[in-house]
């Protein structure tokens, strides 16, 4: 009796151990918001979507040092397929760390908000975040902790499995934006780049314009097509250049919806002088249902960086 009460001791003891992180607190999983509608619940079937759009994604092999990618975030029915051509690019890739920065659409507020949680949770399994980062930001003010921003936010989730299908072994820093002032964007730059390291990839989610009545948003109403790819590649064009100032006004002028402009602003304050972009894949949701009276556009950048340019504190 005694030896099955030691034995029990040890059990319990033990997940009492697994379920605190080493500060004593304990390690929360935020538990998948999306899985079941935005993409399968079912691991292999989620598997084999995947695979079906990395494998459709026509990606010439990168040789250069990869900084980072923009990747939208709707469900994998409409945004998949352009999701996967930046996610085939580093496929394999020797990456240990991801920066991923999306925009708040459920909570409002000012700065970056941190994660709460030990683990992210897909169908795929667990991911866990970079702990040791998130304390680090967390004592700089433009950074808090916003667990109602955390909870349902689909920008971040929604990349994960495609990270979980072509990376191997890495945590996570999950970073949601709020609103930000003109000043925000180089102290939150500022305040990543110590922890940006050649095994480090910087991944901000964004979809491009949202057309139609049902976002408040409609600048032309005829030529849809053509105009909306004028008006997202007026976009791309000022994010390659590296142009902060040039898309800041791009976006005043024509109000282009672009849900992840401020994660967006945030990587041109990170990229180095002589990093490139490359414009992987752009298309509509109107396209693929035919209809352009409510679409959103999904675009899938890439950027790459000389080995010796990599960012200094």
């Amino acid at each position: 009796m005694k030896n099955l009460v030691f034995l029990l001791g040890l059990l319990f003891g033990f997940w009492g151990i697994m379920a605190y992180s080493w500060g004593g607190e304990p390690m929360k999983v935020r538990l998948s918001a999306l899985a079941g509608s935005w993409y399968p619940a079912e691991p292999e079937e989620l598997k084999v979507m995947i695979k079906k759009y990395l494998d459709e994604a026509q990606v010439s092999e990168i040789k250069e040092a990869i900084f980072g990618l923009i990747v939208p975030h709707a469900g994998y029915q409409f945004s998949g397929k352009a999701a996967a051509f930046g996610f085939k690019a580093v496929r394999g890739k020797n990456f240990s760390r991801v920066i991923l920065i999306g925009p708040s659409h459920y909570a409002w507020f000012r700065g970056v908000c941190l994660s709460s949680f030990s683990f992210y949770e897909t169908p795929l399994g667990q991911v866990p975040v970079d702990r040791s980062v998130g304390e680090a930001l967390s004592r700089k003010s433009i950074f808090s902790f916003n667990p109602t921003a955390e909870e349902k936010e689909h920008s971040l989730e929604i990349e994960l499995p495609f990270l979980q299908m072509v990376l191997k072994d890495f945590t996570i820093v999950p970073l949601i934006v709020g609103e930000l002032e003109e000043k925000d964007y180089q102290e939150v730059a500022k305040s990543l780049k110590p922890f940006i390291t050649k095994e480090t990839l910087v991944v901000v989610s964004s979809d491009f314009t949202h057309y139609g009545w049902r976002f408040n948003y409609l600048p032309f109403q005829e030529n849809i097509k053509e105009n909306l790819a004028k008006l997202d590649l007026g976009a791309v064009k000022m994010i390659l250049e590296k142009d902060f100032a040039g898309y800041q006004k791009y976006l005043k002028e024509t109000g282009a919806t672009i849900c992840g402009k401020n994660p967006i602003g945030i990587l041109l304050n990170l990229l180095s002088p002589d990093s490139e972009g490359k414009l992987l894949n752009y298309y509509t949701s109107g396209e693929i249902i035919n209809d352009y009276s409510s679409t959103v556009s999904y675009v899938s950048l890439i950027f790459i960086k000389k080995e010796e340019a990599l960012l200094k504190p």
